[in-house]
């Protein structure tokens, strides 16, 4: 399944781009959950709650333009691809200060756009990477994408992923350490605790919490480096 977040003031564009995109889903058999939006205000607050794949943005639209609702999905989500698709060329290159994925213009080019789908789905499916875990009742997938953070307890782990639900892996938790790493997107804030970086909404000295609402301690030792790898992660350089 991939979740896609389309927004347009023009609701005959969203019916148009609703139907490519059911098109190129069944191509590639895959199961869409579409989300439509109207204004960027809209989508910012369903991007927060439900956390999409992939964003297809108008740039002119009223109240919220395309690029003040991409600076506000930025301030929160560093990564979540996102494609202009809009009727105005000026403002392709001011596109690329929110880091955006590819910038189309109307009317849309059914072949083109697919083509350019077909570049993000190949990223999107490299971000998909998971492991195979040991469980009570034999091996589960883990994605790295679902997961929340983990907590050492005895000799299991606990993986908490960002739906709520808890999976409790006999893992050794030294042995996560080199699976969840800085590179894929975690931090080991504690030495019980390994953290995704994107799921932090906000942190101090002593602990950080989760978008979710989850109080996670970091040490004192480790909470330098911490925010530093945390910068760097929700603004990485170009």
């Amino acid at each position: 399944m991939v979740k896609i977040a389309i927004c347009d003031d023009e609701t005959e564009f969203l019916d148009l781009l609703s139907d490519s995109l059911d098109s190129w889903c069944r191509a590639h058999q895959l199961t869409l959950q579409l989300y439509r939006f109207t204004n960027g205000d809209e989508l910012i607050s369903a991007h927060r709650a439900y956390g999409m794949d992939l964003i297809l943005l108008d740039m002119i639209m009223p109240l919220l333009s395309g690029m003040d609702t991409a600076r506000e999905l930025r301030q929160h989500d560093p990564h979540v691809p996102i494609i202009f698709l809009t009727s105005s060329p000026e403002f392709a290159l001011e596109s690329y200060e929110v880091r955006t994925f590819w910038y189309l213009l109307k009317p849309l080019d059914e072949v083109r756009f697919h083509a350019v789908l077909d570049s993000w789905y190949e990223v999107h499916k490299a971000s998909m990477a998971h492991f195979a875990a040991r469980t009570d009742s034999g091996y589960q997938a883990i994605y790295f994408q679902d997961v929340e953070y983990l907590e050492a307890q005895n000799k299991n782990v606990l993986v908490t992923l960002k739906d709520g639900s808890v999976i409790s892996i006999k893992e050794p938790f030294h042995q996560c350490e080199t699976i969840f790493t800085v590179e894929k997107g975690f931090y080991k804030c504690h030495r019980s605790y390994i953290a995704a970086l994107s799921c932090v909404e906000k942190f101090g000295k002593t602990s950080l919490f989760t978008k979710s609402g989850a109080q996670i301690p970091i040490s004192r030792d480790n909470y330098a480096n911490f925010k530093d790898v945390y910068f760097s992660y929700m603004f990485p350089q170009e």
